[in-house]
């Protein structure tokens, strides 16, 4: 089955090898470009080469090693448009980025609530149980003791959405403790951790890839 018969209403991108984020950024404007002129929709689901991305709010105490500190790790460091505070993204962890008219989605709330919602459904695919909650942004586990499983952040240019959302599947941890995550001190987890399927990245980007159509047009 070819893409147009998988995705009839969305242009969809998949990375099983881990990218680089700016080249990405770059493919992201680039489809920007053309999806304001056009009705499209379109996705790329990849995991990338570890980067630590700066959001518009973030503050610079909540980077807690130098650039120097952190190329000798192998972390790419850079500044994006998106919002939200500092994160960390690398191997293993499933990036999902949306280019589309955020007014096709009933407006740019609805659109960023969907975005969540498949977020939710991914999670509850591997018997994880997740909820919202405003005051701290992202994903969380429900029990008493929150753990964030997934991050959002989204730019809105000209009506046309870049970036997406973050979702840990089997990547490390351990870069995160190099920095504040979205300026919140609460621990971080992964789906490997909290499912007892323990899946891969690559099982989840295949699911998301075949399932995204399905996913988001409802």
């Amino acid at each position: 089955m070819n893409q147009s018969e998988i995705h009839p209403e969305f242009k969809v991108e998949r990375y099983i090898q881990p990218t680089d984020y700016s080249a990405m950024l770059e493919k992201q404007l680039l489809i920007w470009e053309r999806v304001k002129r056009t009705s499209d929709t379109s996705v790329i689901i990849n995991t990338h080469k570890p980067t630590i991305t700066l959001g518009r709010r973030t503050d610079p105490s909540h980077i807690l090693l130098t650039k120097d500190e952190l190329k000798k790790k192998g972390i790419d460091l850079v500044k994006v448009q998106r919002g939200g505070s500092v994160t960390y993204h690398g191997p293993g962890q499933l990036v999902i980025y949306i280019i589309a008219k955020v007014s096709r989605y009933g407006g740019t709330r609805k659109f960023v609530e969907k975005s969540i919602g498949l977020m939710q459904k991914i999670a509850s695919n591997y018997s994880v149980d997740t909820v919202v909650n405003t005051e701290m942004p992202g994903l969380w586990t429900t029990d008493e003791n929150p753990r964030k499983l997934g991050a959002i952040g989204f730019q809105i240019k000209g009506g046309v959405s870049l970036h997406g959302i973050a979702l840990n599947i089997d990547n490390s941890l351990i870069p995160f403790q190099y920095i504040v995550p979205c300026g919140l001190t609460l621990p971080v987890t992964s789906l490997q951790i909290e499912s007892p399927v323990n899946p891969s990245y690559e099982i989840v980007a295949n699911w998301v890839y075949e399932n995204f159509s399905s996913i988001f047009s409802h």
